[in-house]
């Protein structure tokens, strides 16, 4: 199967990682909204108890949804009516029943200020509610699912579609269990829905489940329905593609040379924006299409128009700034009205509306050991590129859409699917969506969609009227694998169920022979050092992390899902290694030595103290500068603390991760800021404390 995501090796950066912390909370400090609007508490408030578990008065939460509440003082037993469905709870116990129903949860209902209490997960498996928590603004989000008579009415299956369903749910949960996977997937054929099911946590630290209704961001699967307004805008006469780009904008001279169509197709030549420090050192509320298309018109195009393809987000924030000058509208308002209300996706829209987070997953990486993170960053500013969350349902409503002429016409559909521009890895690219053969089920238009800590993925093998769509709260999750192998069990190909990664003892000193440097490409590395008995590998531009034995020369990651094999040769020399990640193996041969790290040299207390403070790169992130007397510490919103080494005066570096900070001072010699150095960027942070 062709690769449509090239698989990246990632651990957490400092640069990019913005998390969410868990602390204690007043509970005056909690607010809950049930379907958007939010509501108040008589005389008892949500609070966040010493597990860091968010638990609510559950009358309150009940009688807003409009269910009946009965308390027995005597036996502590409540008893609350939900339409058809009768719940039981016990003050004390950590177990529910819902109309006989057993339901078990981690955390216990509890009396509180003369009220019982109850955790997030009890409200969402009870009463079958959308729940989401919004660690950075304390909010409770509440909202009943919405299932349309696209999935109510769906034909009765046969007994090899029954089969298959197993199948896929069977395979799905073995990686849930071994694999820590967690997201929602929804499989169909032929207009019936084979699967349909959330997997994992939602939120791991309130213990919230994801469901079907679960909606997450779905970052660059926005393109496809930024194309689509386009294209509507194009059937009606209001623009053509071969507009250049000049007519929408002004002041920009390459702006003569390129066209609507190769904005759509990759090939403008603009430079991704995504790829420039300027993008990442912007306030947040700074970040609007204005400044970046400001921003892009400083930048040499790399290539001419039309010569060559490269992927570019930069072309997608521009497409939608010409829907809003063509329609009059926002790109939100156009899209509501002309996509997603006409096709009943009530789920899907913007990430943020003002200060309100619309999504209810919280985003994460890693892989058996999970960082929790925030995007808000990425997708306030991806705009017309990726600023969508949706649900898996809402997707398949788009899926079912499209081969129909409810949008445009089938000419129209036609343009968009057609591959006009080589890729050279993943097919071609059409408007707004990858296009390729694959060998067994025939044409097949994809697109995925990666933030920091989200994955999204829809494919439509149009022969076969075949659906996979997928919605991920982890960061660039390996979509193509999981996508290749569905689709074989939707054909009925044996599948093999994974195992669960254990690490073994190995004897002390026998992994010494691994300690190197090891090329892949000229000039990238994978570096192989040991501290104690413990392996770690780093490959170039990224963190060094652990790398755990399963046998003498076979070792896995926790941080991401790859593997390092050691290579010998008929002697027992260690001669490379290959990394495995999804479909990819990379093969590096050794070249010599692991190189000598970097010297450190101890600075007087005082110079230390003297860096003591917070330097803020952007709005809602910092690196907090502490020192205990002997040693200087940095610490990056959301994340641990991490010691920084002295190898002059003024600068440092870290030995988790490859970066550098050094410490700017003023004429005076107060020190003003500091420079972040990491993944060839130099991002300034200034001192505010």
């Amino acid at each position: 199967m062709i690769k449509k995501i090239i698989a990246v090796l990632t651990t957490i950066l400092i640069l990019m990682s913005f998390a969410a912390i868990g602390v204690n909370a007043e509970s005056e400090d909690i607010a809950v909204c049930i379907d958007g609007k939010q509501i108040s508490f008589p005389d008892a408030k949500p609070f966040i108890n010493a597990d860091s578990r968010t638990l609510c008065p559950i009358r309150f939460i009940a009688e807003n949804l409009g269910a009946g509440v009965e308390w027995n003082g005597d036996t502590k037993v409540v008893v609350i009516t939900n339409g058809s469905a009768v719940i039981k709870l016990t003050v004390g116990e950590s177990t529910a029943e819902v109309n006989g129903v057993v339901k078990t949860f981690d955390t216990k209902a509890q009396i509180f200020q003369g009220r019982t209490y109850v955790p997030l997960r009890f409200i969402s498996e009870t009463f079958d509610m959308t729940v989401g928590w919004d660690n950075k603004t304390k909010t409770v989000s509440i909202s009943r699912p919405d299932v349309s008579d696209l999935l109510k009415d769906q034909a009765a299956l046969s007994d090899e579609e029954k089969k298959i369903a197993e199948n896929l749910d069977q395979y799905l949960g073995s990686i849930e269990k071994n694999k820590k996977f967690h997201g929602s997937i929804l499989v169909a054929k032929e207009g019936k829905v084979l699967l349909d099911k959330g997997y994992g946590n939602a939120n791991y630290e309130q213990e919230i489940k994801n469901t079907p209704q679960t909606r997450f961001p779905i970052g660059s699967v926005t393109k496809q329905f930024t194309a689509m307004a386009i294209m509507q805008l194009y059937e009606k006469g209001l623009l053509t593609l071969d507009d250049k780009l000049s007519k929408y904008i002004s002041g920009w001279p390459d702006a003569e040379t390129i066209t609507i169509k190769q904005l759509l197709t990759h090939s403008s030549g603009i430079v991704n924006c995504t790829e420039i420090p300027e993008f990442f050192s912007t306030k947040t509320e700074d970040l609007s299409e204005e400044y970046i298309i400001n921003t892009l018109k400083g930048k040499t195009l790399e290539f001419a128009p039309g010569t060559k393809w490269k992927y570019s987000n930069s072309g997608y924030v521009l497409l939608g700034y010409i829907v809003e000058k063509v329609s009059g509208l926002s790109l939100n308002e156009y899209l509501d009205k002309n996509i997603f209300k006409p096709l009943d996706m009530k789920n899907t829209g913007i990430c943020y509306k003002g200060e309100e987070k619309m999504y209810n997953a919280t985003g994460y990486l890693g892989y058996l050991d999970l960082t929790a993170t925030d995007d808000e960053f990425l997708l306030r500013g991806a705009y017309g590129a990726g600023f969508l969350c949706s649900t898996v349902e809402d997707l398949y409503r788009w899926d079912r859409a499209l081969y129909t002429e409810k949008l445009v016409k089938k000419e129209t559909m036609n343009m968009i699917f057609t591959g006009y521009e080589d890729t050279q890895t993943m097919g071609k690219y059409g408007l707004g969506w990858f296009v390729r053969d694959d060998e067994s089920l025939g044409k097949v238009v994809f697109h995925g969609g990666n933030t920091l800590s989200f994955t999204a993925d829809i494919s439509r093998y149009v022969d076969k009227d075949i659906a996979i769509i997928m919605t991920i709260n982890n960061g660039y999750y390996d979509v193509d694998t999981l996508t290749g192998i569905l689709a074989g069990i939707v054909q009925g190909k044996k599948y093999e169920l994974p195992s669960e990664p254990k690490a073994i003892e190995l004897e002390s000193g026998i992994t010494d022979k691994y300690v190197g440097t090891y090329e892949y490409v000229k000039g990238y590395n994978i570096i192989i050092t040991k501290s104690g008995d413990q392996l770690f590998a780093q490959v170039t531009g990224q963190a060094k992390a652990e790398i755990y034995p399963e046998a003498e020369d076979e070792f896995f990651y926790r941080s991401v899902d790859a593997r390092i094999s050691f290579k010998k040769n008929e002697n027992s020399e260690v001669t490379g290694l290959v990394l495995k990640q999804g479909n990819a193996d990379i093969e590096a041969k050794r070249i010599g030595s692991a190189p000598e790290e970097k010297k450190e040299i101890q600075l007087d207390a005082k110079i230390y103290e003297s860096y003591v403070g917070e330097y803020e790169l952007m709005k809602g992130f910092a690196i907090t500068v502490s020192t205990d007397g002997e040693h200087l510490y940095a610490q990056a919103t959301g994340q641990e603390q991490y010691e920084i080494f002295a190898q002059s005066e003024t600068e440092f570096f870290y030995k988790v991760v490859d970066a550098e900070l050094s410490f700017v001072k003023n004429d005076e010699g107060k020190v003003t800021g500091l420079l972040l150095k990491q993944g060839g960027q130099n991002l300034n942070l200034n001192k505010i404390k």
